[in-house]
């Protein structure tokens, strides 16, 4: 009986240190298991934080490069704008040479053309060099003379015979003259009156501007192998051949 229990008892601490044993590795098991676990995490933070301060550090460098790109856009910019301007400015100067000589060859022009048909340039009855008087006659407001006056050419040779014949050679050459004198272009003056003055090489010729109210009568003189030459002006207070 004694060596039956004792049997028992054996058997009895086997299990318990087995158990015990069992027991020793699950916890050194999980020991292992936590600490691998915690490395590993520390490991997985350290890569995060590396990671972290690398894409910090791209960001700066892109942020700072982005800056670099930007100032250098905005000093192109600003050189394109500057030379933009400077262009600009270059294009207005050569455009107003541009108008500037135009306007010297349309004069130059106008000046040829008069030289080849003969044709004077009017004389302002408003210029500073006009000599202005007022009127001693009831119906002249002022009388002017320019001493520039000219004669303003003829195609007619030969001894000079006046002609009061509407559309003669003589007559145009008259309503030339008038137009002259007084600064109204032929197609836009209306021809009153024109008649002689007391001498075969003298006239006398009324005219205004279309739809105009001023009337002039104008005096002109006949010089050989030049034509009628205008020699006084009067501005009338009215239209006396209306």
């Amino acid at each position: 009986m004694a060596k039956y229990n004792s049997r028992l008892d054996r058997r009895s601490k086997n299990k318990t240190n087995t158990v015990l044993n069992i027991s020793i590795a699950v916890v050194v098991l999980l020991i292992v298991v936590v600490g691998a676990t915690i490395l590993t995490g520390n490991d997985s933070d350290k890569d995060k934080a590396s990671t972290s301060v690398e894409n910090s550090g791209e960001n700066t460098t892109e942020n700072s490069a982005d800056k670099d790109n930007k100032e250098k856009k905005t000093g192109q910019k600003n050189d394109d704008d500057s030379v933009s301007m400077n262009e600009e400015s270059t294009e207005t100067e050569d455009d107003k040479e541009k108008d500037k000589n135009k306007e010297e060859d349309k004069n130059k022009e106008e000046e040829e053309k008069e030289e080849a048909s003969g044709e004077k340039k009017s004389v302002a009855l408003d210029d500073s060099n006009a000599q202005v008087e007022e009127g001693t006659e009831p119906n002249v407001s002022k009388t002017i003379v320019h001493p520039d006056w000219e004669p303003v050419g003829t195609e007619q040779s030969g001894d000079h015979v006046s002609s009061y014949e509407t559309g003669s050679v003589d007559w145009q050459e008259k309503e030339k003259a008038l137009s002259y004198a007084t600064g109204i272009p032929q197609d836009n003056m209306t021809v009153w009156f024109i008649e002689g003055n007391g001498g075969p090489q003298k006239s006398i010729g009324t005219v205004t501007e279309k739809g105009g109210a001023t009337a002039y009568r104008v005096y002109l003189q006949w010089v050989d192998g030049q034509g009628w030459q205008p020699t006084k002006v009067e501005e009338l207070k009215e239209n006396d051949k209306d």
